[in-house]
């Protein structure tokens, strides 16, 4: 049997009008608010009692959306966590959620750009807790911090209609803060096995594990930044194990912070929320029948002030049959977005980029994408690929035509239209749209310029082209050295990029490393410089600038479509007989196939890439395929799309 882990953060954009996409019918959707801009501004929980109005109905899906924000008197300066939770009738605690709060101070009017209207949105998939809502539920936020403070707001969408698969219980195993004195003690006293009688009708099971490791002035800096193995177990077979540590902290899409935000972290980084571990265990509980959970960590000594603490909720959820056999969900739009999470990707002037997740039950190989601008122009594209239940992948779309945007208004959609050459079974959660932002225009002609701290052995920086392809690139050889390089780049899209390989950036003041500096500076004549553009010092592991050179992105040349790959030279044989003729030709184009073959679509380019026409839906071996009108006597690129793959034969128009 194959147990699969997904270690999920659920910090994406949420967007209410999701419900209400485009034409397709949307789902009705309740929406409950249990704390709105409460301030937090000491130990202790801060407790709502909450009606919700979903007796005898059924849900689809089921959000927890928390907006964190500074309190009335200000953002407290510590990394504190916030655990969310739901209270039961007989006051059993189910934890939701859990975040961790940024160090707060720069969260300032005048500091790096932030001021006390400072908020973050955090989302929550609680599907899995729909049981445990009822007419008046207690939820709760617990915060752990001495002082004031932050403020949260919390709200709930529940989405009407048919669940992935129906909800029948969900189960606490072990639950809350234990101190780690050593392993025999937290493995057999404060997480020993537990055994649960497995509901009648269950089909499948799943385990959700969320751990944060807390303290660390001991010797070995535990638990809070020292990494170590979990092992779940159900009967004494293990089924699942990984580490307790986030390994990308010096990536925080919130930053800067202050404090040491950049350094890794038992499965925490401070202002994001905390992953959770999920293990789906098929239908290996049988229903009706008891079976034993256990919880253990890697054995591990230690010696100093403070204990290693281990904050837990480890849970089992048990399901009916499956309802949805092809699902796949339009997760987010990473870029071009405007959102928080996503600042170290955008602006952008190259290839979108977008997220799906895989929600049926049928493995998903292939998702016909359609994105461009709203009521504008679009283009298409097919994902391939392997995606199982639960499993996500990101997808970078070719680059489309950013000159037919709205440069007043800029917006940008995706949607799904197809998986596995079918209709996806539920439409709304197909669609998305952001606004976006333009990428900085740059001069042709400037200077860069690199001033190392003590440790330039760790960095990397350069500039490249839309594809990845380094024009400038430069390791630094001196440290507390100024590097200063003069830059000629043709009209184009590009992007300036820096790394470290510690993750600390440029000014980690805890190590004592200096400071260090990235400056753009143009040219104005001779040996006269201006200021063009510097990074933050406190960038973590890796900063990004996206830049256009000779045009601003809304007035790009015209490139072609969508990033159409093929070019008269590179036109490959096909396998299948495939007749295409007359060639040259005048006003159409006779397409022929053999018997074993089906037509699928046509679709015509110039050689520069640009997409002149495209018909899908077609059916047969047999079709007239009558030009575009007013076509320029000259060569052009026919895709014929089939059965079999695709073709591409270059064509003479008179």
């Amino acid at each position: 049997m194959n147990f699969i882990e997904k270690s999920l953060c659920f910090c994406l954009f949420f967007v209410v009008i999701v419900f209400s996409q485009k034409a397709f019918a949307s789902p009705d959707t309740i929406h409950v608010r249990a704390h709105e801009n409460v301030d937090m501004v000491w130990f202790e929980s801060y407790d709502e009692t909450v009606e919700f109005p979903i007796e005898d109905k059924s849900f689809h899906k089921v959000w927890m959306h928390v907006t964190l924000g500074c309190a009335s008197g200000g953002c407290s300066d510590w990394d504190y966590t916030v655990n969310l939770h739901l209270l039961t009738d007989d006051g059993e605690e189910f934890e939701l959620g859990r975040l961790i709060t940024p160090y707060g101070g720069f969260m300032r009017v005048g500091s790096n750009g932030f001021n006390n209207n400072w908020t973050h949105r955090y989302l929550y998939d609680v599907t899995d807790f729909v049981k445990l809502f009822s007419d008046e539920t207690t939820i709760r936020a617990f915060y752990s911090g001495w002082s004031a403070g932050f403020s949260i707001s919390i709200d709930f969408y529940f989405i009407e209609g048919v669940p992935e698969r129906e909800v029948l219980a969900i189960k606490n195993i072990v639950h809350g803060s234990h101190n780690y004195s050593d392993a025999a003690t937290y493995n057999n006293v404060h997480t020993p096995p537990v055994s649960l009688m497995t509901p009648e009708d269950t089909r499948e099971a799943r385990l959700r594990y969320l751990p944060s490791g807390h303290a660390f002035d001991n010797n070995v800096f535990c638990a809070e930044f020292c990494p170590r193995r979990y092992f779940l177990k159900v009967d004494g077979q293990q089924v699942g194990t990984g580490m307790i540590w986030k390994d990308d902290c010096g990536l925080n899409p919130l930053y800067p912070q202050g404090g040491t935000w950049v350094y890794d972290r038992a499965n925490w980084c401070p202002g994001e929320a905390v992953p959770l571990h999920i293990y789906e265990l098929g239908d290996m509980l049988v229903a009706g029948e008891e079976h034993t959970f256990d919880l253990d960590l890697e054995v591990f000594s230690w010696s100093g002030t403070q204990t290693p603490v281990y904050t837990t909720a480890f849970q089992v959820v048990y399901y009916g049959e499956r309802n949805i056999v092809r699902d796949v969900e339009l997760v987010d739009i990473i870029a071009p977005s405007t959102h928080e999470d996503f600042t170290r990707f955008n602006p952008i002037c190259a290839q979108p980029v977008i997220r799906i997740k895989n929600n049926g039950l049928e493995t998903s190989n292939e998702v016909k994408i359609e994105y461009g601008f709203p009521d504008g122009f679009s283009c298409t594209y097919t994902w391939s690929g392997e995606l199982e239940f639960g499993e996500y992948a990101d997808i970078e779309l070719p680059a489309l035509r950013w000159s037919q945007m709205d440069s007043e208004n800029p917006l940008f959609f995706a949607e799904i239209m197809e998986v596995n050459g079918q209709a996806d079974e539920v439409a709304y959660n197909n669609y998305k749209s952001t606004d976006f932002e333009l990428p900085v225009l740059f001069p042709d002609f400037f200077v860069l310029n690199m001033r190392t701290n003590s440790r330039s052995q760790d960095f990397k920086y350069g500039i490249y082209n839309e594809d990845g392809s380094a024009i400038f690139e430069r390791i630094p050889n001196s440290s507390n050295a100024l590097f200063s390089d003069t830059l000629e780049l043709e009209p184009g899209c590009y992007f300036f990029e820096i790394w470290d390989e510690q993750g600390f950036g440029l000014n980690d003041w805890p190590t004592g490393q200096g400071n260090g500096s990235v400056e753009f500076r143009r040219i104005l004549t001779g040996n006269i410089f201006t200021g063009l553009r510097s990074i933050p010092r406190d960038f973590g592991t890796r900063y990004r600038i996206n830049f256009t050179i000779g045009y601003s992105l809304e007035d790009e040349p015209d490139r072609g479509g969508c990033g159409f790959p093929v070019s008269a030279t590179s036109l490959e044989p096909i396998d299948y007989e495939i007749k295409i003729y007359p060639n040259p030709a005048k006003d159409h184009l006779h397409i022929s196939i053999d018997q074993h073959t089906d037509l699928y679509a046509i679709r015509l380019f110039g050689l520069d890439g640009r997409m002149l026409d495209n018909q899908e839906n077609l059916i047969g071996t047999e079709f007239l395929y009558r030009l575009p009108a007013k076509l320029q006597s000259g060569f052009y690129i026919l895709e014929v799309k089939t059965s079999a793959g695709f073709h591409y034969e270059k064509v003479f128009i008179e």
